[in-house]
């Protein structure tokens, strides 16, 4: 047993968007978008039913998606939202711990859905009143890995600086970047999954005083990037927003590169991939689950709390491996000394690694 991190993960806080949509109100809004320009669309929709998803999340409702929007105008809803959003789960992650903004040493603010300079981080400092000396770290273009990077860049630092506590935040807005004249497969498959959404995460280091709280132990972290992969996933900046790269090889990736990463990460800490209990994965969608449980030789049953969330919520990306965590921690299905994995992908193409132990 590797226990010389001991930066542990004391609370976590989701904060949905606030228009709720039905996936069957989405895939009828799709239907009637797509149909005019694609004669496969009746084929094609199918990917709606096929999704796992019963409802998702959206910061604007059913109209603003019908109509044409320009970069300018979609940003500044980014903005807006992006900050109601995150001082929202802030505030929870905060008082669930019993601390003060003040009291928080380091900020990871994670997104790739918006830009904004100053960046939202800094503009939370003047709502929330954070230390004026606080550290901030934003991070951008990660996509759907960004929430467990943004953990296992706070397991490094509360490491180097094991008295100070970070506040990990993780929004993304991806339903302000749907483009309603974009017939392509990739979009119509990014409008059957994602979603909005916002997560906040307190990582405290071995000496501070609220480390002898309840929480999971972070002990190590694995990021590895592939090989010539760039258009696996991604954005292609367009005049009028963000364009959805989204490629039909993901699943196939998770099969044949997750394992071997999980046994180097699991060797790194020497123990064998039997030993870890509990996965906390990013869903991606229902294939990539599927494709997490044929690499694994897992049952079902080992990612149930990835599959309400995107059942619940759809892929908020960064975010939602962060509602899984919360779900998880919520539960009653572990016991003490455990030992789980945290488990993110995202553009790059690129593998968030973080093994953890119960408490």
């Amino acid at each position: 047993m590797n226990l010389s991190h001991m930066s542990k993960v004391i609370s976590v806080s989701t904060e949905d968007a606030p228009s709720k949509f039905a996936q069957s109100d989405v895939r009828e809004f799709a239907h009637e978008l797509f149909s005019s320009s694609r004669s496969d669309v009746d084929r094609l929709i199918n990917v709606f039913d096929h999704a796992s998803i019963s409802s998702r999340h959206f910061t604007e409702e059913r109209s603003w998606y019908g109509k044409e929007h320009g970069f300018e105008e979609r940003n500044g809803l980014f903005v807006k939202n992006a900050m109601k959003m995150s001082a929202e789960c802030t505030r929870k992650c905060l008082e669930n711990a019993g601390l003060r903004p003040q009291d928080i040493h380091h900020i990871i603010f994670v997104s790739s859905t918006g830009l904004s300079t100053p960046s939202i981080d800094a503009r939370l400092f003047n709502v929330l009143k954070f230390d004026r000396h606080i550290r901030r770290t934003p991070i951008w273009g990660l996509g759907c890995a960004g929430g467990a990077a943004g953990l296992s860049r706070a397991l490094e630092y509360t490491t180097a600086i094991p008295e100070h506590a970070v506040l990990v935040i993780a929004i993304e807005l991806c339903g302000l970047t749907f483009r309603k004249d974009d017939y392509s497969k990739s979009n119509l498959i990014g409008t059957s999954l994602f979603s909005d959404g916002a997560a906040a995460v307190l990582v405290v280091g071995e000496n501070h005083p609220l480390n002898r709280k309840n929480g999971i132990t972070l002990l190590n972290s694995l990021s590895t990037i592939y090989d010539d992969s760039l258009d696996v996933m991604g954005w292609e900046v367009k005049n009028d927003g963000l364009k959805v790269i989204f490629s039909k090889d993901i699943p196939a990736i998770v099969r044949n590169s997750v394992r071997p990463n999980i046994e180097e990460l699991a060797a790194m800490n020497g123990i064998q991939i039997s030993d870890i209990k509990h996965y906390i994965v990013h869903p991606g969608g229902l294939k990539v689950i599927d494709a997490y449980e044929e690499a694994l030789g897992l049952s079902g049953d080992k990612f149930r709390f990835s599959r309400k969330v995107l059942n619940e919520h759809g892929n908020m990306s960064s975010p939602t491996v962060l509602y899984v965590l919360n779900e998880f921690l919520k539960s009653d299905g572990y016991k003490p000394h455990e030992y789980g994995l945290i488990s993110a992908l995202g553009p790059g193409f690129s593998s968030e690694l973080i093994l953890f132990e119960t408490d």
